[in-house]
């Protein structure tokens, strides 16, 4: 990479993920080009390469950075919590908020996308990204530690809440037949009817 200080280094591959996030979240990840990327940055397609392998490789950091993110916003939200109630109760909606408004967080989820590229790369480089759904474990292990929570393995509560994030597909259904307004009070609900089930009365 000679011919960049240090300081244009981080400057391009910060300017990169952002690029990324942009684009990979309007269009895809298999509509956006690398000239997509390198024209929004203002470098050459050879200069992409010396920061990342593949298309795909940037794809995996702006998720990690995504999951970073998440992960920061519901442990600041949930330590505000006065129990573990509320906790679940204000991590689930969260969690339906973020599949429902931020594109890059539902394909990795309920499109499994990340764990689908991951899979795709030489083993050397799949130990450089983490092993996935931190997001969720950050709920997860949280609340097995409490006492009045029904379930003792977090691995556990993450395949529910995966399951759960796949509701989140009916939404368009929801959408054309009946309204917006049916599809929220639904979730609504059924977080309702998660919480009962997952914390025991005190």
């Amino acid at each position: 990479m000679s011919g960049f200080s240090s300081a244009e280094r981080e400057r391009i591959r910060r300017d990169l993920i952002e690029a990324g996030s942009d684009l990979f979240s309007r269009l895809g990840l298999e509509r956006t080009r690398v000239t997509d990327l390198t024209d929004e940055v203002g470098i050459g397609t050879s200069t992409f390469y010396t920061f990342f392998d593949s298309k795909g490789e940037l794809y995996l950091t702006v998720l990690d950075d995504e999951i970073e993110r998440l992960a920061r916003s519901y442990t600041d939200v949930l330590r505000e919590k006065a129990d573990i109630e509320s906790e679940v109760r204000a991590g689930l909606e969260i969690l339906f908020e973020e599949l429902e408004t931020n594109p890059l967080f539902y394909r990795s989820v309920v499109e499994n996308e990340r764990q689908q590229l991951l899979r795709s790369l030489a083993p050397e480089k799949q130990q450089q990204f983490k092993e996935g759904e931190d997001t969720l474990l950050v709920l997860a292990e949280r609340w097995t530690d409490h006492p009045r929570f029904r379930i003792d393995e977090p691995q556990e509560v993450v395949n529910v809440l995966r399951m759960l994030a796949q509701t989140v597909r009916t939404r368009e259904a929801f959408e054309t037949l009946r309204s917006v307004a049916a599809y929220e009070a639904a979730r609504d609900a059924l977080i309702e009817t998660l919480v009962r089930g997952f914390v025991e009365r005190a």
